[in-house]
């Protein structure tokens, strides 16, 4: 009696197996999981120039070389002043935010024949108006660069001319040299730029803002990373003011200053609190 009641409960226990999906009479194998294949996902290399740092530097005035993640060599505002003595660059990329010659002066590139050459300003068709504004919005390999019209001076250019602000957009930052300005900023100016993650600013004087003229700019702009105060006197060349203006009253730990003149900094940097303010020094 008790063996014909085991045999009338197999058919059900196996039923119920069955609708689990599970054999009563074969054992379960345990599926491993594919950990090589992810092991072997988190040591696959980088793909070319990703999360590589950009390299940044300061040869004195407005003068500086920008090397992006993929390589691209750019150079803004190159001068030949004797004080900084004689410099020898390669550039696939030369932007030129004005016609004056401590800013467009070409003998540094070394391949100045191949190198692309961009003036954000142009001399005027008609005799005495002096340069028309050049605007430029294009790409360059892994570049967006655009033009923006600023003046060299407070009353639109009639003292000192135009001036050109460079907006580039590359590895995921957007990079903003802004030449020899000479005045606060308008509204359509600062919607034109844009956002701003390194910003590079006058801040000598004499032919262009002051300090405290360009702490009123940046709080303008607000520049999420990196401040670069540029065109000022240095050790080596005194005829502008110090950046001792720009500086003051800041707090100690938002200013670095550097015994060189190279930056590298990375888009996937921690966005700081504040911009630092970094100064590089000259080779």
């Amino acid at each position: 009696m008790r063996q014909a009641l085991v045999r009338s409960r197999a058919p059900l226990l196996g039923l119920i197996l069955a609708i689990f999906g599970i054999s009563p009479f074969v054992a379960q194998p345990v599926v491993a999981q594919p950990v090589v294949a992810q092991q072997d996902a988190a040591k696959t290399p980088l793909a070319q120039g990703e999360d590589a740092p950009f390299a940044l530097k300061w040869h004195g005035q407005s003068f500086f070389e920008l090397t992006t993640p993929k390589g691209t060599r750019v150079v803004i505002d190159p001068h030949a002043i004797e004080a900084y003595g004689r410099k020898t660059i390669e550039a696939d990329l030369v932007l030129l935010s004005h016609l004056h010659t401590d800013h467009t002066r070409l003998e540094p590139i070394t391949n100045k024949d191949k190198a692309k050459v961009l003036q954000g300003l142009k001399p005027s068709a008609q005799p005495g108006r002096g340069a028309d504004f050049n605007p430029i919005e294009e790409s360059f390999k892994d570049i967006n660069l655009k033009t923006v019209l600023l003046y060299h001076d407070a009353m639109e250019g009639m003292q000192r001319g135009k001036n050109t602000a460079w907006v580039l957009e590359t590895g995921g930052l957007r990079i903003v040299h802004l030449g020899d300005l000479g005045h606060k900023l308008t509204r359509e100016q600062i919607r034109q730029i844009g956002q701003v993650d390194v910003l590079m600013v006058p801040v000598g004087g004499i032919y262009t803002i002051n300090g405290s003229e360009a702490r009123e700019v940046v709080d303008q702009l607000k520049p999420r990373r990196i401040i670069i105060p540029m065109h000022h006197s240095t050790r080596v060349y005194e005829d502008l003011l110090s950046p001792d203006e720009f500086l003051e009253d800041l707090p100690k730990d938002r200013i670095k200053k550097l015994a060189i003149n190279k930056i590298e900094f990375r888009a996937s940097d921690p966005v700081p609190q504040a911009p630092m303010i970094i100064m590089p020094n000259f080779e």
